[in-house]
């Protein structure tokens, strides 16, 4: 495939470094099929057919994908801005720096946020497609490897981080040319060993850092997530202590006011009883009244029959 040239968007490329691929994905969805075709094409006319057959082999990018690619393409100071904060994550968490960890979790989630409105720009978006992209920004800031896939600007499919491991990236970013399995060279013997040698040494130690940088990342994503919930956690605590406070005023009230009722009723029932017993002297006295008439009758009857 080295030297082929295929026309896109109006610009001549060599396959041999990629950018071809990645012209392709930062083409709108509906775009990439017809695109990839005619630089499959071209490149059979041009006699390469390697190049021809790894085009045709290229598959459609998701929306998403190509949002996060379309990205990468026109705005790569402003992916590698929120790109840089995974760096960052990690050595606060390395540092036990909780405070500067807090303030880069909430400028994390603002930039995702700033991010995916930016990859949106222009075209009607769904909520799906939406989460999609941002889950893909957080994978890039959780992994080093998802980071360079979507820098690539080659994304086939959105990416997904689970908060441990690494990122499952396998089919999601379109191969390069500079890609494909090379054929193995002679070794030579003495000099040259030891500089393999000392290469795969380096090899081994960039892998270990990179292992060392995703696990603090990982570390640093867990401890944003944590603290996000210690928040909320804070923020319930805080309604529900507004609410048992309130809670307690309303039985103080309540409290009050029967007592308030318990007073009112005792003096109604002392006031009762007073009534009773002056209605009893009443009917005592109404009696007597009684009484005393009658005598005076029949000591008047008595008066009217003597001679």
């Amino acid at each position: 495939m080295t030297g082929t040239m295929i026309g896109v968007d109006r610009e001549v490329v060599r396959m041999s470094d990629g950018t071809a691929v990645a012209i392709l994905y930062a083409l709108p969805p509906e775009e990439f099929t017809a695109a990839r075709d005619a630089a499959a094409k071209q490149a059979r006319d041009d006699g390469d057919r390697a190049a021809a057959t790894a085009l045709k082999a290229l598959r459609r990018p998701s929306v998403a994908a190509w949002l996060v690619n379309r990205l990468a393409a026109e705005q790569a100071d402003l992916l590698e801005q929120l790109l840089a904060l995974g760096p960052a994550l990690a050595a606060a968490q390395s540092g036990g720096q909780a405070e500067e960890l807090r303030a880069l979790g909430r400028q994390r989630r603002e930039l995702v946020e700033a991010v995916a409105d930016a990859a949106g720009t222009g075209r009607p978006v769904s909520s799906a497609v939406r989460e999609e992209v941002v889950s893909t920004l957080e994978a890039a800031l959780a992994d080093p490897s998802s980071a360079e896939a979507v820098r690539s600007g080659r994304l086939v499919r959105g990416l997904s981080y689970a908060g441990f491991g690494g990122v499952d990236l396998s089919g999601a970013v379109a191969a390069a040319p500079a890609d494909r399995p090379k054929a193995a060279e002679p070794r030579a013997t003495g000099k040259r060993s030891k500089q393999d040698r000392a290469e795969q040494e380096r090899a081994v130690r960039r892998e270990a850092v990179v292992a060392a940088e995703q696990a603090a990342q990982e570390a640093a994503g867990r401890l944003d997530d944590a603290v996000r919930a210690a928040e909320r956690a804070e923020r319930q605590a805080a309604d529900r202590t507004a609410g048992a406070r309130a809670a307690e005023e309303n039985v103080a009230e309540a409290r009050a006011t029967l007592e308030g009722a318990e007073r009112a009723h005792a003096v109604a029932v002392e006031a009762v009883h007073t009534a009773v017993q002056a209605a009893r002297a009443a009917v005592d006295i109404v009696r007597e009244a009684q009484d005393e008439a009658e005598r005076a009758r029949a000591e008047l009857d008595r008066l009217r029959r003597e001679p």
